[in-house]
């Protein structure tokens, strides 16, 4: 496993990841992306968490897409920023995930300089909790009522990782 840029052939694994509803709700996305955005996004993106106060890199299991990993809502200032981590469902299960955020962490401390990464995950989504505290991540707070799952509001977690 290896982290990545993002090229232009991974366009479909984009394209059906981001356009999945069913992660939706984790985001504050609320309508599909076009192809035309995404290629957009590939071609245009520069992977420069300073200038866009994000980076994303491509999870590569054997030249094949098993997720995205993201660090984003960068502050220089106050040298942290969240993480966001995608696994496709035929990868889930074989600790893609925590190498991935290993890698990451890695990158956050040695490259970028940062001092945390913290995720907001939803307090019923025990896996990723799980995860994260596999990873040297801690239970920080609640945030009540933080997302909204169809027509009800659900508890999130902030889970925060000192690097």
């Amino acid at each position: 496993m290896r982290l990545r840029a993002l090229e232009p052939e991974d366009l479909d694994a984009l394209y059906s990841i981001e356009n999945d509803p069913a992660l939706w709700w984790v985001s504050s996305r609320t309508a599909p992306l076009s192809r035309y955005q995404l290629r957009d996004y590939i071609a245009n993106n520069e992977a420069d968490i300073f200038r866009d106060a994000q980076v994303r890199y491509v999870i590569d299991c054997d030249g094949h897409v098993a997720g995205l990993i993201d660090l984003f809502d960068f502050s220089p200032l106050h040298s942290r920023a969240e993480l966001g981590v995608v696994v496709r469902t035929e990868y889930r299960g074989r600790g893609i995930a925590e190498e991935a955020i290993e890698k990451i962490k890695s990158i956050a401390r040695e490259t970028i300089g940062m001092h945390q990464i913290y995720a907001v995950i939803p307090e019923t989504n025990i896996a990723s909790i799980r995860m994260l505290e596999k990873t040297a991540f801690t239970r920080s707070a609640v945030l009540k009522d933080w997302l909204k799952t169809g027509q009800k509001q659900e508890n999130a977690l902030i889970m925060q990782c000192f690097l």
